[in-house]
């Protein structure tokens, strides 16, 4: 019995010390995107405890969006790290970016924000799994002729009342479900982007359908 015991210690204390290395990578969470591009020379890492709100982090992101550069993120939450990329377009340009074939999500502060009966529904961002969930099960969100879905775009702003942990909280929840998704499926089965934005992503409820010719005449005759 003590020569078990012994044995079942040996092997608990192999599991739970391992190398520093094993350790330092159960506690890092990584978008694939991150991983793909950060040894590219263009590849430029940011601290997000450096900022104070979201406002300084997408001034920053633009900027090096007008040198080339691919901003990946960086920070901690919880004792867990979180690495990811997310874009802000360059202040100069004056193109027109392609954001269309995607499957919409629109972040506001720490909210989900959709267009629900021609209402504007917010929702906890730890909503987020059920949201992809619902995506996933419309068939006019995957590619055409493909299992997978079409990229997700990802329209994100924040306040600057709130401070820079708002957006590390908004984007752990980001990278953890889409990581979640992407496990249980095909490779690249959803992929996504997260567009910094300078303002708030506007819904615009669609006007109230208009009475029938029937009812219009009525109307005109009743007055």
């Amino acid at each position: 019995m003590k020569k078990l015991s012994y044995v079942i210690f040996i092997v608990l204390t192999f599991i739970c010390c391992g190398s520093p290395k094993e350790r330092i990578l159960e506690k890092e969470v990584s978008s694939k995107d991150f991983i793909k591009y950060r040894n590219d020379d263009d590849f430029k890492i940011i601290e997000l405890d450096s900022f104070k709100n979201f406002s300084e982090l997408r001034k920053k992101m633009g900027r090096l969006a007008c040198d080339g550069k691919v901003p990946g993120l960086k920070f901690k939450y919880k004792s867990r790290t979180y690495n990811s990329i997310g874009f802000s377009e360059c202040p100069d340009f004056n193109g027109v970016a392609d954001y269309f074939r995607r499957n919409l999500i629109i972040i506001k502060n720490d909210s989900l924000v959709t267009l629900l009966e021609n209402k504007i529904k917010k929702e906890p961002i730890n909503n987020l799994q059920a949201k992809l969930e619902k995506i996933a099960l419309s068939p006019s969100n995957f590619q055409y002729g493909k299992k997978i879905l079409k990229p997700a775009l990802i329209h994100l702003y924040i306040d600057d009342k709130y401070p820079i942990s708002t957006t590390k909280k908004v984007l752990k929840e980001v990278i953890k479900q889409f990581k979640n998704i992407n496990s249980k499926e095909e490779l690249d089965y959803f992929k996504y982007s997260i567009l910094f934005e300078g303002a708030p992503y506007i819904l615009i409820p669609p006007p109230p359908i208009p009475p029938s010719s029937q009812e219009t005449f009525e109307y005109i005759k009743g007055n």
